[in-house]
């Protein structure tokens, strides 16, 4: 069980902590309590959606979680991540 103090440490390595909402963090350690709909998942585990408008494709979400909030998120929270920010996860492990 982590104290509230160490769960909201842990969130502020987020560059969006004072101005985000949504429920579902990936640098929240007790993820695994919170619930939520698919809109309320950080901008981190969304898969870019791609979408084709008078023929020009446009990519939305599936931005790369930057190096130094990755480096925080919890073991048991990767799987979350979206693909890009995974494979970014394990680059800078291997590094």
């Amino acid at each position: 069980m982590h104290t509230e103090d160490d769960i909201i440490k842990n969130l502020q390595h987020c560059p969006h902590f004072n101005s985000c909402s949504q429920n579902l963090c990936l640098l929240d350690l007790e993820l695994h309590l919170r619930s939520g709909k698919k809109q309320d998942r950080c901008r981190w585990m969304k898969e870019p959606k791609r979408v084709k408008i008078a023929g020009r494709e446009f990519i939305s979400g599936g931005a790369i979680m930057p190096d130094v909030p990755l480096n925080f998120v919890p073991q048991d929270n990767l799987q979350a991540l979206n693909e890009a920010s995974q494979k970014r996860y394990w680059e800078i492990k291997n590094l």
